[in-house]
């Protein structure tokens, strides 16, 4: 069986085995993230890295979308190749195909969780809560930081906003209000600590 993988291997042209080694290595990555969520029992966008800081909520550039977008892109050059089109025909119907992936993921899942925060949580219930900025929030509603706050008697990742500066990670917050997108309105929250 290995001598067969290894004779298909090294039949392959190099642009062949490029693509095919994006999509395999993509695949296999994404079979290893998809046991750790059901193993680890996430629902959520918590364990994804998230590259681009600018726009600290659940962005295009997570994991599972870096990881549809590898796939795709290795599988579309593999079959661009195969019906005759050059290397750089297939790259490009690879990035293409793997653009429009990527982007599928990002909206499936933001319309997953949209349908399952929209269900009996009420975001209501966060106002007046305090709980800890989880992704930076970026200053005067320049874009969605994430909050780990307890809402309904579960600690939940929630988006959130600030009105005011900036507040970085690990920083206390109270919920004051939310937005019309659902988020919450946040600012800093200052522990008092008594002498007693």
């Amino acid at each position: 069986m290995f001598t067969d993988l290894a004779s298909w291997w090294q039949a392959l042209s190099g642009a062949e085995q490029w693509f095919w080694a994006i999509g395999l290595i993509s695949n296999a990555l994404f079979a290893v993230y998809l046991i750790m969520q059901f193993a680890g029992g996430h629902d959520t966008d918590v364990h994804d890295t998230d590259i681009s800081d600018l726009d600290a909520g659940f962005t295009v550039l997570s994991l599972r979308s870096l990881l549809a977008f590898g796939m795709f892109m290795g599988y579309t050059g593999v079959v661009a190749l195969r019906l005759g089109g050059g290397w750089l025909t297939a790259l490009i119907a690879g990035v293409a195909a793997g653009i429009l992936a990527a982007w599928l993921a990002w909206r499936l899942l933001r319309i997953i969780l949209r349908l399952q925060s929209s269900g009996t949580l009420d975001m209501q219930n966060a106002i007046g809560q305090t709980g800890e900025v989880y992704l930076p929030i970026p200053a005067s509603l320049h874009g969605a930081g994430k909050v780990m706050v307890e809402v309904q008697g579960a600690l939940r990742e929630i988006d959130a906003v600030s009105e005011d500066a900036a507040i970085p990670n690990g920083q206390p917050v109270l919920v004051v209000g939310l937005t019309d997108e659902g988020a919450l309105i946040v600012q800093p929250f200052k522990v008092v600590m008594s002498d007693e």
